[in-house]
């Protein structure tokens, strides 16, 4: 069985209008809190995107377990474009249609060509434990892909910033797909 952990970023600045923002304050001490459910874990290997706020949100994790984090450039978010004030129907137009997108910009089906091969390519590669930190829209969008569906809409709505979900796979084949409660560690930002 492999273990598969996922970590959407911890609170991100969103005064910052652009894809490298920063963690606040108040998600820098969430991750940090965070980092505890980590330990016995037996993660061998951390993963993350290349964006500031998810190393930042992995990196107390990656301390206290001396593992280096690893940073794969495709489990980068989405690119929207350009900022958007109404961002919910943007996202929401997204889900109803996977080929939709802004000048510039992906659609989700671009997003799922773009992170499904590197995480079959770890999946494949690794026997062990590992923790993949990334954001919500590429991890949703990857969650939709290996639950045939399963995950949709509502529960990209649902994630929270930080949110951590669990995968068990026999060889390749996901078995198991836990939403995991870090208790109250976790909130939802809009």
């Amino acid at each position: 069985m492999k273990q598969i952990y996922f970590l959407r970023h911890s609170i991100r600045d969103t005064t910052v209008h652009h894809e490298q923002a920063p963690l606040t304050l108040e998600g820098q001490r969430l991750a940090e809190e965070i980092s505890a459910y980590f330990l016995d874990k037996k993660i061998t290997q951390i993963y993350s995107s290349p964006f500031q706020r998810t190393i930042d949100t992995v990196k107390p994790t990656a301390q206290k377990l001396a593992l280096e984090i690893q940073t794969i450039d495709l489990f980068r978010e989405r690119s929207v474009g350009e900022w958007l004030a109404d961002f919910d129907s943007f996202a929401l137009q997204q889900w109803q249609d996977f080929d939709y997108k802004l000048l510039g910009g992906e659609s989700l089906n671009d997003v799922a060509n773009r992170v499904l091969p590197p995480f079959k390519k770890l999946l494949k590669d690794t026997n062990e434990s590992v923790l993949i930190c990334g954001h919500g829209t590429a991890l949703s969008v990857l969650f939709h892909s290996l639950t045939n569906g399963q995950f949709g809409y509502t529960d990209f709505l649902k994630m929270k910033m930080p949110d951590a979900y669990q995968l068990t796979f026999s060889d390749e084949q996901l078995i198991a797909f836990e939403n995991i409660t870090l208790e109250d560690k976790k909130q939802t930002v809009k």
